[in-house]
């Protein structure tokens, strides 16, 4: 007779929407032993999204599906979508993953805020053991936005790009990827009494240079730029909308296309109808997730990427404000006030939950 074990999860779930703090719950359920194809997984650590909160706001268009497999009452699903896991138990048809692994969900909508889940070995990406707890975590979202964003559109050695939000973690880490590729990264801020500590640690991640927004939209920096990069920019990364969009995509080149993958200012795109018609100025829409659901395999080879650049020491992982959760010690509520905390703190730097 075979010995089954018991996995107790502490899960965040939430069956509505609203205000994160209002929505979200602790719910506690057992996991079956793994059969078949699947792996039963222990969560390392996730981070804390804006994508995670927009969910929960019931604001973004990708949302879990909600479901009583947990044992709930009512509909419900489990939040987050970004974390590290190490799989503590296997199926019997399970072929290239073992106990002691680490992996990461190969799609969104997995339920990361989470002690324990269960996932089929194909809807896994293993990672080295050798990367960082938080690198790992936080690999899926920013780091394969970046990476994609300089990789995937001809950019080449010797080539510029510019992007506004300069100091936010798609922008650091585009950045960094930028320079291990050769190409020149002018990188856009925010104005501030720090200016200069910031723009010096930009640069030396990999910007090579970088300006304030008051500085884009001076018409006598703009002519330097444009001296400084050749009047060559071929790309422009939009994340934060409004006169910045307008004022990065007025350095491009002839034919250079802007992408925009966010929205900070929550104002619309806006772009001079000049550049289109003089510039043959392209604009598109980017979101890794859309990518990642059209082709899978984009996911994993662009993983494959950024951990060999982590593990060259040229891509460093971002700075986070880390808090732990204790999984042997917390109560519910314990476990709730932290991630109610996290959450309200959201925007105010990269949060992580380290689940020890």
């Amino acid at each position: 007779m075979s010995t089954r074990s018991i996995t107790t999860a502490k899960s965040i779930i939430y069956s509505s929407h609203g205000v994160p703090q209002d929505v979200i719950r602790v719910h506690t359920f057992t996991i079956p032993d793994a059969e078949g194809d699947s792996v039963v997984l222990k969560s390392l650590g996730f981070p804390i999204n804006p994508s995670d909160i927009n969910q929960l706001e019931g604001v973004y268009p990708s949302k879990p599906e909600k479901t009583t497999k947990y044992g709930t009452e009512e509909p419900a699903a489990i939040a987050g979508n970004e974390g590290l896991f190490e799989i503590v138990q296997v199926g019997p048809n399970v072929k290239e993953l073992s106990v002691g692994d680490h992996v990461i969900p190969l799609f969104s909508n997995f339920g990361t805020w989470t002690s324990h889940n269960v996932a089929q070995e194909k809807d896994l990406v293993k990672l080295p053991k050798s990367l960082s707890v938080v690198a790992g975590a936080t690999i899926s979202v920013n780091p394969a936005t970046a990476y994609q964003l300089v990789s995937n559109y001809g950019l080449e050695k010797g080539d510029w790009l510019i992007q506004n939000a300069g100091t936010s973690g798609v922008s650091q880490m585009v950045a960094q990827i930028a320079k291990s590729k050769g190409i020149n990264v002018l990188s856009v801020i925010r104005d501030r009494s720090d200016f200069d500590q910031v723009k010096a640690k930009l640069e030396a991640q990999g910007a090579t240079k970088v300006i304030s927004e008051t500085e884009n939209g001076d018409r006598a920096v703009g002519a330097e730029i444009k001296k400084l990069t050749g009047g060559k920019i071929k790309i422009a990364l939009n994340s934060v909308g409004g006169v910045s969009s307008s004022n990065i995509a007025r350095k491009l080149a002839p034919n250079a296309t802007m992408f925009t993958y966010g929205g900070m200012s929550k104002k619309p795109v806006s772009i001079p109808t000049s550049l289109f018609i003089f510039k043959n100025l392209t604009c598109k829409g980017y979101w890794v997730t859309e990518n990642t659901k059209k082709d899978p395999q984009s996911k994993i080879e662009t993983t494959e990427e950024l951990v060999k650049l982590y593990q060259s020491g040229q891509l460093k992982e971002l700075d986070v404000n880390e808090h732990t959760w204790k999984l042997d010690e917390f109560s519910d509520d314990q476990i709730l006030e932290l991630l109610k905390g996290v959450v309200e703190n959201a925007y105010n730097g990269k949060q992580f939950i380290r689940i020890v």
